[in-house]
């Protein structure tokens, strides 16, 4: 905003790429209204905002969580002749997503393909992402097979959007088949999917924490960095004894492998081998 003031000042004028860019800042930072107050402003200056410029918009909306709000600037996109590419509608699709409107979502995938632009992983993920936050898992497999049939290969996000769904309903089963799928197209797990996974063991009827144990410590000696979520996870299914433990136990074995301090048998570790837990 400073340096289009310095230009405005040297009697210099802003171009639609340089107040575009503008709208971008602000929608990066999740500040819908201040991006539409320079949207309001390119007009007014008689510059025609541009299909950039109204994916940015649509962006802006979709992270201050105001989905409506996406959809009018969508629609007066289109009103004012501006054909919408798959960027603009995969942010459509993300601020719907955002929102659990999957009704929407799916409306614009099928928009895309009728109007002959090609949804990306991105885009469907984006719809899984709906499916996930209305526990809709019919919906979540046919979009997925969809997905499929058209070509498109599923990477880790769209596998761990899909295995949200799952994990969400307690059906860790659907989950851990999802994780050998994986494997079995090379697919590498990440700290998110395994967060997912070992959600679906805390939801299940009944609790799976053994599974969640044996999960948890392949993810780890795989290479699956451990962060606070997951820890999180730990403590819900296994409770906050056990979980300390183990997390102990898979650092202790990191130091080791990495050359540092040498791990010693911990208690735990010494009762599970004994037989005693």
């Amino acid at each position: 905003e400073a340096w289009v003031q310095e230009m405005e000042e040297r009697g210099l004028s802003a171009r639609v790429t340089t107040l575009t860019a503008l709208v971008d800042a602000c929608a990066k930072l999740g500040d819908a209204a201040r991006a539409e107050k320079w949207m309001e402003r390119m007009t007014a200056r008689g510059i025609e905002p541009n299909v950039v410029s109204y994916s940015a918009m649509i962006d802006a909306c979709a992270k201050a969580g105001k989905p409506a709000r996406a959809l009018q600037w969508f629609e007066a996109m289109r009103m004012r002749g501006v054909t919408p590419n798959e960027h603009s509608i995969a942010a459509l699709v993300n601020a719907c997503a955002k929102a659990g409107d999957t009704a929407s979502a799916c409306w614009l995938l099928e928009s895309m393909e009728s109007s002959g632009l090609s949804p990306d992983v991105v885009i469907y993920s984006s719809v899984l992402d709906a499916c996930a936050k209305t526990k809709d898992t019919a919906l979540a497999k046919q979009v997925f097979s969809k997905m499929r049939k058209q070509g498109i290969q599923p990477n880790i996000v769209a596998y761990a959007a899909l295995a949200r769904v799952f994990a969400h309903r307690g059906e860790w089963h659907e989950v851990e088949a999802l994780a050998h799928q994986m494997t079995a197209e090379n697919q590498v797990m990440n700290e998110y999917f395994l967060y997912t996974l070992l959600d679906s063991y805390c939801c299940g009827k009944p609790r799976q924490p053994e599974r969640a144990e044996r999960a948890f410590r392949r993810a780890v000696e795989s290479g699956v960095k451990m962060n606070e979520h997951i820890k999180g996870q730990l403590f819900k299914v296994l409770g906050p004894t056990v979980a300390q433990q183990m997390i102990s136990d898979v650092t202790l074995l990191g130091c080791q492998k990495s050359g540092g301090a040498p791990a010693r048998r911990s208690e735990h570790s010494a009762r599970r081998r004994d037989g005693r837990f």
